[in-house]
Protein backbone atom coordinates (compact mmCIF):
# COMPACT_ATOMS: atom_id res chain seq x y z
CA UNK A 1 0.00 0.00 0.00
CA UNK A 2 2.45 2.03 0.97
CA UNK A 3 4.38 1.63 -2.64
CA UNK A 4 1.52 2.55 -3.87
CA UNK A 5 1.04 5.84 -2.35
CA UNK A 6 4.86 6.99 -3.50
CA UNK A 7 4.14 6.33 -6.83
CA UNK A 8 1.01 8.18 -6.96
CA UNK A 9 2.86 10.97 -5.63
CA UNK A 10 5.79 11.01 -8.00
CA UNK A 11 3.41 10.00 -11.14
CA UNK A 12 1.19 13.95 -9.58
CA UNK A 13 4.48 15.25 -9.44
CA UNK A 14 5.55 15.09 -13.20
CA UNK A 15 2.08 15.51 -14.59
CA UNK A 16 2.56 18.64 -17.00
CA UNK A 17 1.28 21.40 -15.44
CA UNK A 18 0.26 24.59 -17.98
CA UNK A 19 1.33 27.82 -16.37
CA UNK A 20 0.72 31.63 -18.05
CA UNK A 21 2.70 34.46 -16.24
CA UNK A 22 1.45 37.65 -16.54
CA UNK A 23 2.84 41.35 -16.66
CA UNK A 24 1.30 44.43 -16.85
CA UNK A 25 3.69 47.20 -18.55
CA UNK A 26 3.30 50.99 -19.78
CA UNK A 27 6.30 52.90 -20.25
CA UNK A 28 9.10 50.98 -18.93
CA UNK A 29 11.36 49.57 -21.41
CA UNK A 30 13.76 49.26 -19.22
CA UNK A 31 12.17 47.18 -17.00
CA UNK A 32 10.47 45.14 -19.02
CA UNK A 33 13.50 43.94 -21.03
CA UNK A 34 15.11 42.99 -17.53
CA UNK A 35 11.86 40.97 -16.23
CA UNK A 36 11.74 39.13 -19.61
CA UNK A 37 15.25 38.29 -19.74
CA UNK A 38 15.01 36.91 -15.73
CA UNK A 39 12.11 34.69 -17.18
CA UNK A 40 14.10 33.25 -19.73
CA UNK A 41 16.57 32.29 -17.60
CA UNK A 42 14.61 31.04 -14.93
CA UNK A 43 15.15 26.84 -14.23
CA UNK A 44 11.63 25.35 -14.76
CA UNK A 45 10.66 21.70 -14.20
CA UNK A 46 10.56 19.49 -16.93
CA UNK A 47 6.47 18.89 -16.72
CA UNK A 48 5.80 22.18 -16.85
CA UNK A 49 4.37 24.57 -19.90
CA UNK A 50 4.82 28.15 -20.00
CA UNK A 51 3.33 30.57 -21.61
CA UNK A 52 4.47 34.49 -21.14
CA UNK A 53 1.74 37.00 -21.88
CA UNK A 54 2.42 40.77 -21.51
CA UNK A 55 0.01 43.39 -22.03
CA UNK A 56 0.92 46.39 -22.93
CA UNK A 57 -0.80 49.49 -21.21
CA UNK A 58 -0.26 51.80 -24.05
CA UNK A 59 -2.25 52.54 -27.46
CA UNK A 60 0.53 53.68 -29.18
CA UNK A 61 2.27 49.83 -28.59
CA UNK A 62 5.34 51.19 -27.23
CA UNK A 63 6.57 47.98 -25.70
CA UNK A 64 6.68 46.26 -28.81
CA UNK A 65 10.39 46.35 -29.78
CA UNK A 66 11.13 45.00 -26.75
CA UNK A 67 8.88 42.13 -26.59
CA UNK A 68 10.18 41.65 -30.37
CA UNK A 69 13.78 41.75 -28.97
CA UNK A 70 13.22 38.99 -26.44
CA UNK A 71 11.16 36.78 -28.37
CA UNK A 72 13.60 34.19 -29.21
CA UNK A 73 14.80 34.00 -25.51
CA UNK A 74 11.79 33.10 -23.44
CA UNK A 75 10.81 29.73 -22.96
CA UNK A 76 7.48 28.55 -24.52
CA UNK A 77 4.90 30.60 -26.12
CA UNK A 78 5.38 34.81 -25.89
CA UNK A 79 1.92 36.80 -26.28
CA UNK A 80 1.62 40.49 -26.55
CA UNK A 81 -1.60 42.36 -25.83
CA UNK A 82 -2.34 46.10 -26.17
CA UNK A 83 -4.82 47.28 -23.74
CA UNK A 84 -5.73 51.12 -24.82
CA UNK A 85 -7.57 51.52 -21.71
CA UNK A 86 -5.28 53.49 -19.07
CA UNK A 87 -5.43 51.77 -15.75
CA UNK A 88 -3.81 48.35 -13.85
CA UNK A 89 -7.11 46.17 -13.74
CA UNK A 90 -7.77 46.96 -17.62
CA UNK A 91 -4.65 45.36 -18.14
CA UNK A 92 -4.55 42.48 -16.01
CA UNK A 93 -8.16 41.37 -16.79
CA UNK A 94 -6.48 41.66 -20.64
CA UNK A 95 -3.45 39.72 -19.66
CA UNK A 96 -6.18 36.82 -18.02
CA UNK A 97 -8.37 36.91 -21.11
CA UNK A 98 -5.42 36.03 -23.34
CA UNK A 99 -3.39 32.89 -20.95
CA UNK A 100 -6.02 30.85 -23.20
CA UNK A 101 -6.92 27.29 -21.18
CA UNK A 102 -4.14 26.91 -18.56
CA UNK A 103 -3.80 25.27 -14.81
CA UNK A 104 -1.94 28.40 -12.67
CA UNK A 105 -1.79 31.93 -14.03
CA UNK A 106 1.38 33.62 -12.05
CA UNK A 107 1.40 37.63 -11.80
CA UNK A 108 4.79 39.44 -11.51
CA UNK A 109 5.15 43.54 -12.59
CA UNK A 110 7.74 45.18 -14.98
CA UNK A 111 9.65 46.69 -12.77
CA UNK A 112 10.77 43.48 -11.26
CA UNK A 113 13.11 40.50 -12.12
CA UNK A 114 13.11 37.00 -10.78
CA UNK A 115 15.14 34.42 -9.14
CA UNK A 116 16.24 31.63 -11.50
CA UNK A 117 13.58 29.57 -9.65
CA UNK A 118 11.14 31.48 -8.41
CA UNK A 119 8.19 29.70 -10.47
CA UNK A 120 9.53 26.21 -9.43
CA UNK A 121 8.98 27.74 -5.48
CA UNK A 122 5.77 28.99 -6.35
CA UNK A 123 4.40 26.03 -8.39
CA UNK A 124 5.97 23.51 -5.22
CA UNK A 125 4.33 24.94 -2.52
CA UNK A 126 0.85 25.68 -4.12
CA UNK A 127 1.29 21.00 -4.39
CA UNK A 128 2.72 20.80 -0.63
CA UNK A 129 0.48 23.34 0.98
CA UNK A 130 -2.81 22.54 -1.35
CA UNK A 131 -3.23 26.39 -1.90
CA UNK A 132 -5.49 27.96 -4.27
CA UNK A 133 -3.10 30.83 -4.14
CA UNK A 134 0.49 31.27 -3.44
CA UNK A 135 2.64 34.50 -2.93
CA UNK A 136 5.98 35.19 -2.20
CA UNK A 137 8.75 37.77 -1.07
CA UNK A 138 10.02 40.87 -2.75
CA UNK A 139 12.66 42.66 -1.98
CA UNK A 140 13.60 45.94 -2.81
CA UNK A 141 16.55 46.91 -5.31
CA UNK A 142 17.52 50.55 -4.92
CA UNK A 143 18.54 52.17 -8.07
CA UNK A 144 20.28 54.57 -6.19
CA UNK A 145 21.88 54.05 -3.37
CA UNK A 146 19.19 55.48 -0.58
CA UNK A 147 19.50 58.07 2.34
CA UNK A 148 20.79 56.50 5.42
CA UNK A 149 17.19 57.46 6.79
CA UNK A 150 14.94 55.13 4.86
CA UNK A 151 17.27 52.19 4.54
CA UNK A 152 17.40 52.72 8.77
CA UNK A 153 13.78 52.93 8.70
CA UNK A 154 13.25 49.54 6.45
CA UNK A 155 10.30 51.32 5.02
CA UNK A 156 10.59 49.34 1.90
CA UNK A 157 10.63 45.72 3.48
CA UNK A 158 7.84 43.89 3.31
CA UNK A 159 6.52 41.52 5.21
CA UNK A 160 8.09 37.39 5.52
CA UNK A 161 6.57 34.78 6.92
CA UNK A 162 7.50 30.80 6.75
CA UNK A 163 6.99 28.86 4.23
CA UNK A 164 3.64 27.56 3.79
CA UNK A 165 1.89 29.71 6.48
CA UNK A 166 -2.01 31.02 5.47
CA UNK A 167 -2.13 34.46 4.96
CA UNK A 168 -5.39 36.43 4.46
CA UNK A 169 -3.63 38.99 1.37
CA UNK A 170 -1.61 38.70 -1.68
CA UNK A 171 -0.29 40.61 -4.25
CA UNK A 172 0.16 40.65 -8.05
CA UNK A 173 3.63 41.66 -7.70
CA UNK A 174 4.80 37.64 -6.70
CA UNK A 175 1.55 35.69 -6.64
CA UNK A 176 0.60 32.18 -8.13
CA UNK A 177 -3.25 31.84 -8.87
CA UNK A 178 -5.35 28.29 -9.60
CA UNK A 179 -7.00 29.22 -13.06
CA UNK A 180 -10.11 28.29 -12.40
CA UNK A 181 -10.30 31.46 -9.85
CA UNK A 182 -9.84 34.20 -12.38
CA UNK A 183 -12.22 31.95 -15.01
CA UNK A 184 -15.40 32.32 -12.66
CA UNK A 185 -15.28 36.11 -13.99
CA UNK A 186 -15.60 37.67 -16.90
CA UNK A 187 -13.23 40.62 -15.31
CA UNK A 188 -11.98 39.06 -12.27
CA UNK A 189 -9.91 42.81 -11.43
CA UNK A 190 -12.10 45.82 -10.58
CA UNK A 191 -12.12 48.27 -13.20
CA UNK A 192 -13.83 50.43 -10.72
CA UNK A 193 -10.55 50.90 -9.02
CA UNK A 194 -8.40 51.85 -12.42
CA UNK A 195 -6.25 54.25 -11.49
CA UNK A 196 -6.09 53.35 -7.43
CA UNK A 197 -4.08 50.39 -7.83
CA UNK A 198 -6.04 48.31 -5.28
CA UNK A 199 -7.53 46.17 -7.57
CA UNK A 200 -5.58 43.01 -6.73
CA UNK A 201 -6.48 43.92 -2.79
CA UNK A 202 -9.94 43.34 -4.18
CA UNK A 203 -9.55 40.15 -5.89
CA UNK A 204 -7.53 38.71 -3.44
CA UNK A 205 -10.36 39.91 -0.82
CA UNK A 206 -12.69 37.95 -2.45
CA UNK A 207 -10.76 35.13 -2.73
CA UNK A 208 -10.21 34.81 0.51
CA UNK A 209 -14.15 35.68 1.45
CA UNK A 210 -15.03 32.51 -0.96
CA UNK A 211 -12.93 30.04 1.41
CA UNK A 212 -9.81 29.57 -1.03
CA UNK A 213 -6.49 29.13 0.68
CA UNK A 214 -3.72 31.48 0.61
CA UNK A 215 -0.09 30.37 1.35
CA UNK A 216 3.41 32.13 1.74
CA UNK A 217 6.29 31.33 -0.45
CA UNK A 218 9.74 32.61 1.32
CA UNK A 219 12.15 30.95 -0.96
CA UNK A 220 10.14 32.62 -4.22
CA UNK A 221 11.70 35.39 -4.45
CA UNK A 222 11.65 38.32 -7.11
CA UNK A 223 13.57 41.68 -6.81
CA UNK A 224 11.92 45.34 -7.09
CA UNK A 225 13.38 48.49 -8.75
CA UNK A 226 13.15 51.20 -6.40
CA UNK A 227 14.04 54.52 -8.41
CA UNK A 228 14.84 57.45 -6.41
CA UNK A 229 11.60 59.56 -7.23
CA UNK A 230 10.12 56.52 -4.54
CA UNK A 231 12.88 57.12 -2.26
CA UNK A 232 10.52 60.51 -0.76
CA UNK A 233 9.07 60.87 2.69
CA UNK A 234 6.04 62.24 0.23
CA UNK A 235 5.65 59.19 -1.64
CA UNK A 236 5.98 56.77 1.78
CA UNK A 237 3.20 58.98 3.06
CA UNK A 238 0.74 59.18 0.03
CA UNK A 239 1.14 55.06 -0.29
CA UNK A 240 0.10 54.69 3.70
CA UNK A 241 -2.69 57.11 2.72
CA UNK A 242 -3.66 54.83 -0.58
CA UNK A 243 -3.23 51.31 1.21
CA UNK A 244 -5.45 52.92 3.88
CA UNK A 245 -8.44 54.10 1.27
CA UNK A 246 -7.83 50.67 -0.62
CA UNK A 247 -8.71 48.51 2.42
CA UNK A 248 -11.84 49.89 3.08
CA UNK A 249 -13.01 50.98 -0.26
CA UNK A 250 -12.47 46.42 -0.24
CA UNK A 251 -15.03 47.12 3.07
CA UNK A 252 -17.32 48.62 1.47
CA UNK A 253 -17.59 46.61 -1.31
CA UNK A 254 -17.43 43.30 0.01
CA UNK A 255 -18.09 43.32 3.77
CA UNK A 256 -19.98 46.52 4.45
CA UNK A 257 -22.25 46.66 7.88
CA UNK A 258 -22.63 49.08 10.32
CA UNK A 259 -20.79 46.87 12.84
CA UNK A 260 -17.76 46.50 10.46
CA UNK A 261 -18.03 50.70 9.92
CA UNK A 262 -17.71 51.70 13.41
CA UNK A 263 -14.66 48.39 13.91
CA UNK A 264 -13.35 50.94 10.88
CA UNK A 265 -13.60 54.45 12.32
CA UNK A 266 -12.14 53.01 15.50
CA UNK A 267 -8.98 51.70 14.14
CA UNK A 268 -8.57 54.38 12.26
CA UNK A 269 -8.68 57.03 15.46
CA UNK A 270 -6.29 54.61 17.07
CA UNK A 271 -3.86 54.78 14.18
CA UNK A 272 -4.34 59.11 14.33
CA UNK A 273 -3.08 58.62 17.95
CA UNK A 274 -0.39 56.36 17.93
CA UNK A 275 0.66 58.00 14.33
CA UNK A 276 0.40 61.65 16.31
CA UNK A 277 2.46 60.36 19.62
CA UNK A 278 5.01 58.83 17.33
CA UNK A 279 5.30 62.02 15.28
CA UNK A 280 6.02 63.94 18.47
CA UNK A 281 8.90 61.81 19.60
CA UNK A 282 10.40 62.86 16.90
CA UNK A 283 12.34 65.30 18.48
CA UNK A 284 14.45 62.54 19.86
CA UNK A 285 13.82 59.92 17.10
CA UNK A 286 14.73 61.90 14.21
CA UNK A 287 13.56 61.50 10.52
CA UNK A 288 12.47 57.98 10.88
CA UNK A 289 10.26 58.73 13.70
CA UNK A 290 8.58 61.36 11.99
CA UNK A 291 8.03 59.98 8.59
CA UNK A 292 6.51 56.49 10.46
CA UNK A 293 4.16 58.56 12.22
CA UNK A 294 3.12 60.63 9.11
CA UNK A 295 2.71 57.30 7.40
CA UNK A 296 0.42 56.14 10.15
CA UNK A 297 -1.71 58.84 10.34
CA UNK A 298 -2.51 58.99 6.59
CA UNK A 299 -3.57 55.54 6.72
CA UNK A 300 -5.56 56.61 9.23
CA UNK A 301 -6.94 59.57 7.18
CA UNK A 302 -7.14 56.84 4.15
CA UNK A 303 -9.25 54.35 6.05
CA UNK A 304 -11.90 57.06 6.24
CA UNK A 305 -11.84 58.50 3.33
CA UNK A 306 -12.38 55.44 1.50
CA UNK A 307 -15.40 54.81 4.15
CA UNK A 308 -16.95 57.84 2.44
CA UNK A 309 -16.57 56.23 -1.17
CA UNK A 310 -13.42 58.67 -2.17
CA UNK A 311 -11.16 56.65 -4.56
CA UNK A 312 -7.52 57.86 -4.08
CA UNK A 313 -5.80 58.19 -7.66
CA UNK A 314 -2.64 57.14 -6.99
CA UNK A 315 -1.46 55.48 -10.55
CA UNK A 316 -1.27 58.77 -12.75
CA UNK A 317 2.30 58.64 -12.69
CA UNK A 318 4.83 55.74 -14.11
CA UNK A 319 8.13 55.68 -11.36
CA UNK A 320 10.96 53.92 -13.25
CA UNK A 321 11.75 53.06 -16.74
Amino acid sequence: MQETEAVSETETETETVSVAVCVATLHRPLGLRALLGSLADMELPPHVRLTVVVVDNDAEASASPVVEELRGRVRGDLTYVVEPRRGIPFARNAAVAATGDVDWVAFVDDDEVVARDWLAELLRVAREHAADVVTGTVLPRFVEPPPEWARAGGFFERPRFATGTAIHYARTSNALVAAHLLRSQERPFSEALAKNGGDDTHFFQRVRLAGHRIVWADEAVVEEDVPASRVRPQWLVRREYRRGNTLSLCLRDLEDSPRRRVKRVAASAVHLLVGAGTVVSAVRGGRVALVRGTQRMAFALGLLTGLSGHVYEEYTVVHGR
